[in-house]
């Protein structure tokens, strides 16, 4: 009677082997691509107090460990997975003993019968939502469904404009004078300003299309005229290149040289990491 309640599995070899079956399983990343590398100033990942803890409690069998590379969600760091019962529990940050040992007690509990009790409260600040099955911890709406396939005419942006982030206002030519009052672009001591890389991308982007002929000055100006003003009629910082790269998003759907699809496109798997940041 004892054999016909083990998880009994033939192996390829024809062997019968026992599988245990846990209730559980803890993934950990500990040297995934943000994960424990604090050469990029992220904090370490106690990794040989998950694996004590695992020992201590007598975990083997009952909710297994695994320690090891990229868990997925890379806009976090230090994350871990439990699955437990079915269910999928996601944190991040998990980077101090107190939150490793609180992790670990909030499994007890659950092995001990009460699979709903209420996370410690270092651990609420720590859980989010990375399965599409399962809704947010603090129940707001998500409609993030992406389709398996991208559109196929999404296509790389053009050569062009990889290489023209160090345009200075003598490349611009007179472009830039054009730019009054709300429009001016930032500047300190005299110099162009940049808070981020992807400013002075955009900054040379428009600039270089612009004297390739592919785009029109003034409808640029313009363009970014009425994205400033609807920019500052919202509630919230305004972010002057936030408004520049609308307005060249604006022209060059406006002149069908890229489509609406193709924007979204590239922007999520910018903001999701399907693509990495250039550098």
């Amino acid at each position: 009677m004892y054999a016909r309640r083990r998880n009994l599995v033939p192996r390829a070899d024809g062997r019968l082997v026992n599988v245990a079956r846990p209730r559980g399983q803890l993934f950990v990343c500990a040297t995934g691509c943000c994960c424990g590398r604090t050469q990029d100033g992220w904090p370490a990942v106690p990794t040989e107090l998950y694996h004590q803890e695992w020992e201590r409690r007598r975990l083997r069998n009952v909710v297994h460990l695994t320690i090891g590379g990229c868990l997925g969600p890379c806009a976090l760091a230090n994350v871990v997975l439990l699955l437990f019962d079915g269910q999928a529990l996601w944190f991040h940050s998990m980077d101090t003993e107190e939150l490793v040992r609180s992790l670990y007690d909030a499994i007890e509990v659950m092995l001990d019968g009460d699979v709903g009790a209420a996370l410690p409260p270092g651990l609420v600040g720590r859980q989010f939502t990375a399965s599409a099955w399962q809704p947010r911890p603090d129940g707001q709406p998500v409609d993030d469904f992406r389709p398996r396939r991208a559109p196929a005419s999404v296509a790389a942006p053009p050569a062009c404009v990889s290489t023209t982030a160090s345009l200075d206002e003598r490349e611009a030519g007179g472009r830039l004078a054009a730019l009054e009052g709300a429009t001016t672009v930032p500047r300190k001591n005299g110099e162009l300003v940049f808070e981020a890389p992807w400013q002075g991308r955009v900054f040379g982007m428009a600039v270089a299309l612009s004297e390739q002929g592919v785009l029109s000055w003034e409808e640029f100006r313009q363009a970014l005229i009425d994205e400033v003003a609807a920019a500052g009629a919202r509630e919230g910082e305004f972010r002057y290149y936030e408004a520049w790269l609308a307005a060249l998003e604006r022209v060059l759907i406006g002149r069908r040289i890229v489509a609406p699809a193709e924007v979204d496109e590239t922007a999520y798997q910018f903001e999701f990491g399907e693509r990495d940041d250039v550098p």
